[in-house]
């Protein structure tokens, strides 16, 4: 992550129109924006959103003022055209994973725990597809993107509180969404 004030001057050269301010925003938040589209989503539309999201960037870099890290002003751009794309379509089916897959290691994993961990891990996804939107975001955000209360707040345009309220909520729908599966023995909630 860039400092506050080197956010500052990337913004600074971003609303001048500088290439190389622009190639450094990407190699800095690619990455990040393509995740959060992707859990938002889905694997279908990622590229798309993410595109449109970084364009959209771009366009409205002249609009950041600085009242947040441009890591947070670049979340809620990102989570803007998230939301527009779901009122366009309604997503059929949105996985959540801590990181998108990455390069395999050599040694491979013992296929039980491997069959158990992808058991555990679609029981989870379907369990948070299942909250309402502004739960499941608030999850997204705040659990898999890693943003602070504040952040996720700003990014989503409401009072800390209220992130809080819905995590907690989250968590409790959570707990009652995955009983029956934890019961089995299988889940540690």
């Amino acid at each position: 992550m860039a400092s506050s004030s080197d956010e500052r001057k990337l913004a600074a050269e971003l609303r001048r129109g500088s290439r190389e301010a622009f190639e450094k925003l990407l190699d800095l938040y690619e990455d990040r924006v393509y995740n959060l589209a992707y859990r938002m989503v889905g694997p279908q539309d990622a590229d798309d959103v993410a595109q449109d999201a970084l364009i959209e960037i771009c366009k409205a870099v002249g609009s950041f003022r600085g009242d947040s890290s441009l890591s947070t002003w670049v979340h809620r751009v990102t989570v803007n055209v998230c939301l527009q794309h779901r009122r366009k379509r309604k997503p059929e089916v949105i996985p959540i994973e801590d990181e998108l897959p990455e390069r395999q290691p050599d040694t491979k994993p013992d296929p039980g725990d491997m069959a158990l961990r992808n058991e555990v891990k679609s029981r989870v996804d379907a369990a948070i597809n299942d909250l309402p939107e502004a739960h499941r975001d608030v999850v997204i955000l705040h659990e898999l993107q890693g943003l602070t209360y504040a952040e996720c707040a700003k990014v989503l345009g409401c009072p800390v509180g209220t992130v809080k309220s819905r995590l907690s909520n989250a968590f409790g729908k959570l707990r009652e969404l995955l009983r029956n599966y934890a019961a089995e023995g299988e889940v540690a909630l």
